[in-house]
C-alpha cells in the first residue's frame, strides 16, 4: 500500500518528463535543479510592513518537495528549521537562500531591512502658527520591536519656550509642547537613542508667522532656495527669520519680480559671461518660473534648455496691467510673453524681422536711435523697467548707462543715420548698471555701478549723482569675480528702505570667519538696507546677515 502511494506521487513527474522529452530533441537535456526549483518556494513576513532591524522576520517554507532544509539569511546566520524566525542587526539588502535535501533543490530572494527612523509630526490648535502665541505639540512615532529603552533629545530654535525646555532650548520629553519666539521657518531637530544605538538625527521645519499683516521681501539664495522674509521693524531683527519657499533658486537668478500673488524668478542659467563660439549655441539652460505666495509649488513659464545661452533670461520686468512678462537676454534686446504662459519653450527663429528668439523683440539694440550713438553691438543688457511712459534700459560692459525712450522711439527695424536719438536721452553714461530700482515717491533712481563697485543715487530733479556705499576697496567684491563681475544684481524698495543683496568675498583659508568679519565688517555677505529718508552710508544696516543672494523683490501688499 505504501509502495502504491509512492508510485502515485512520482507518476505525475514521469508523465511530465515524457511529454517534455517528446516535444524536445535529445540535445535539450533536462537539468534536475531547473525542474526541481519549480517545487521550491518560500515567503516572509513581519509584525509591521517596514522590515526593520531587531524585528522578528518569519520565513514560511512553501515548497512541495524535500524533507531537510537549510536556510542562509545573507548576514552569516543560518537555520535548519522548516519555518525559522530571524532578526537582522544591520540595515541592508540580504540574499536569503533556501536549500532543500542537501542541495537537490533551492530558491533565493532578496530582502531589504531598513534602519529604524523616527517619524515626527506636530499639531496646533491655531490654524496658523503665530510666534509667542500658538502652542505647538510634537509627537514622535518610532518602531521598537525589542522594547528597548528610548531617550529623546529635541533641539529647538532660540527663543522657544515651554515645559521641559532648558536654557539651551533642549527638551528630553517624548512629546514636548512649545511656543516659538521667532518668526519664519523654524528647524526642530530630534536625536533618539534606542537602547545603545544612536539613530540618525532627523529634523522638521515649522512655519511660524507674525500676527499682523506686513510686506514681504523675497530673495534668491546662491546655490539654495527662494526665501521670504516678513518686513517687520517693530521687533528685534534677530527674532525675524525667513520662510523657505521650498523651490530652488536656480543657477543665476539675477532678477526677481513680484506681481499679483506670485513671485517671478528670472534665471540666467549657468553662463552669465561670454561663452565661446563652439559652446554658446546649445549651452542655454535658463528659465522663468513663478511661485505662488502660499509656496504651493513651482510653475514653469518658459525655458531655454539646450538653446542659445545668449538668449537666457537675464533681467525681468512685469507689466501686470498689460498682462505681459518682459525679459532681457544677454546682449540683443528685450522680448515678452503673456503672463499666463506656462510650460513654454524658447525656440530660435531666423527671419527678416527677427534674428533670434522665440517671441518678437519688443526692442533691441539696432532698433533704437541710440545704436551707434551710445549702444554698440554686443552691448550687454542690465535691468530695465517702464516709468512715466518711458523705458529705462540699463547697460553695462562694452557700453554703459541708462537709455530712456518711448514706445514711439522703437523703430522695429535697423537704425539708419537719419534716425534721431530719442528725446528722453541717455543718463549715467559712465556707469555700468547691474542693479537698478526707482523710488517713485522721491523721484530718485538707485543703482549698482559695476564700474566702481558702488551703490549710488541719481536724483531726477537736479540730476545729482552720489555714492551711498563704496565697495571698491574690497577684492573679489561679488564673491565670483571675472571681467563681467555680477556685483549687486538685486535691488528693491518698500517705501521706507532701499534693499540690496550683496555677495562678499570668500574667507581666506586658515582664517577664523568671525575674526575676519570683525576686522572687515563690510565683507560679510547679506541683504543690506538704508532708509530712503536719509540714504547715507552711516545709516546702512544689515537686514539679513550672512546670506548670499542674487535677485530680490518685495510684495508691497500687506498680508
Amino acid at each position: 500500500m505504501n509502495e502504491m502511494k509512492h508510485i502515485n506521487r512520482i507518476l505525475p513527474l514521469l508523465l511530465f518528463l515524457i511529454v517534455f522529452v517528446g516535444f524536445n530533441s535529445c540535445e535539450n537535456e533536462i537539468k534536475t535543479e531547473e525542474f526541481a526549483s519549480q517545487g521550491v518556494d518560500f515567503d516572509y513576513k513581519s509584525s509591521s510592513i517596514h522590515y526593520v532591524i531587531g524585528e522578528e522576520i518569519s520565513f514560511i517554507n512553501k515548497s512541495i518537495v524535500g524533507s531537510s532544509y537549510e536556510w542562509h539569511f545573507g548576514d552569516g546566520e543560518s537555520s535548519t528549521e522548516k519555518d525559522p524566525v530571524h532578526k537582522y542587526q544591520n540595515p541592508g539588502t540580504y540574499k536569503v537562500k533556501l536549500i532543500i535535501d542537501g542541495g537537490d533543490y533551492e530558491a533565493q530572494k532578496n530582502l531589504m531591512i531598513s534602519d529604524i527612523v523616527p517619524v515626527v509630526s506636530y499639531t496646533s490648535t491655531d490654524e496658523t502658527i503665530v510666534y509667542n502665541q500658538s502652542e505647538v505639540s510634537f509627537l514622535v512615532q518610532i518602531l521598537n520591536p525589542e522594547n528597548l529603552d528610548v531617550n529623546y533629545q529635541w533641539t529647538f530654535p532660540k527663543g522657544t519656550h515651554g515645559e521641559g525646555i532648558d536654557e539651551n532650548f533642549i527638551s528630553t520629553l517624548s512629546s514636548p509642547q512649545v511656543t516659538f519666539g521667532t518668526i519664519g521657518s523654524q528647524k526642530v531637530a530630534l536625536s533618539v537613542k534606542l537602547g545603545e544605538k544612536e539613530l540618525d538625527p532627523i529634523s522638521v521645519n515649522v512655519s511660524v508667522n507674525y500676527d499682523k499683516p506686513v510686506k514681504t521681501l523675497y530673495y534668491a539664495v546662491k546655490g539654495g532656495n527662494i526665501m521670504a522674509s516678513k518686513i517687520i521693524n517693530e521687533i528685534d531683527p534677530a527674532l525675524n527669520g525667513a520662510f523657505d519657499m521650498g523651490s530652488r533658486s536656480g543657477k543665476h537668478p539675477l532678477s526677481l519680480q513680484f506681481s499679483g500673488d506670485r513671485l517671478y524668478v528670472f534665471d540666467a542659467g549657468t553662463f552669465t559671461g561670454y561663452v565661446g563660439e563652439a559652446t554658446f549655441a546649445t549651452a542655454g539652460d535658463g528659465e522663468i518660473f513663478a511661485i505662488p505666495i502660499d509656496g504651493s509649488g513651482k510653475e514653469n513659464i518658459i525655458n531655454n534648455f539646450g538653446g542659445n545661452t545668449f538668449l537666457d533670461f537675464y533681467y525681468g520686468y512685469i507689466d501686470q496691467e498689460a498682462g505681459q512678462i518682459y525679459w532681457a537676454d544677454r546682449r540683443n534686446g528685450v522680448m515678452k510673453i503673456p503672463i499666463n504662459t506656462r510650460n513654454s519653450k524658447l525656440v530660435r527663429k531666423v527671419d527678416s524681422g527677427q534674428s533670434e528668439g522665440a517671441e518678437p523683440y519688443v526692442f533691441q539694440n539696432t532698433w533704437l536711435g541710440y545704436y551707434g550713438a551710445g549702444i554698440g553691438w554686443g552691448n550687454q543688457n542690465g535691468p530695465f523697467f517702464k516709468y512715466n511712459n518711458l523705458w529705462w534700459w540699463g547697460k553695462h560692459t562694452l557700453g554703459a548707462g541708462v537709455f530712456r525712450f518711448a514706445d514711439s522711439d522703437i523703430l522695429g527695424r535697423d537704425r539708419v543715420d537719419t534716425d534721431p536719438v530719442p528725446a528722453a536721452g541717455r543718463i549715467l553714461s559712465n556707469r555700468q548698471i547691474r542693479g537698478m530700482v526707482m523710488d517713485e515717491q522721491n523721484q530718485v533712481l538707485y543703482y549698482a555701478d559695476q564700474s566702481g563697485f558702488r551703490i549710488r543715487q541719481y536724483n531726477l530733479a537736479d540730476e545729482s549723482d552720489r555714492t551711498i556705499m563704496n565697495y571698491r576697496s574690497i577684492d573679489n567684491t561679488d564673491g565670483e569675480g571675472g571681467t563681467e563681475a555680477l556685483f549687486v544684481t538685486g535691488m528693491a524698495i518698500d517705501g521706507d528702505y532701499l534693499y540690496w543683496a550683496y555677495r562678499g568675498p570668500k574667507v581666506p583659508e586658515g582664517v577664523d570667519p568671525e575674526v575676519f568679519y570683525l576686522e572687515n565688517p563690510l565683507y560679510r555677505s547679506g541683504i543690506k538696507r538704508v532708509p530712503l529718508a536719509d540714504p547715507v552710508s552711516t545709516n546702512i544696516e544689515y537686514y539679513i546677515k550672512g546670506v548670499e543672494a542674487y535677485g530680490i523683490a518685495i510684495d508691497q501688499t500687506q498680508r
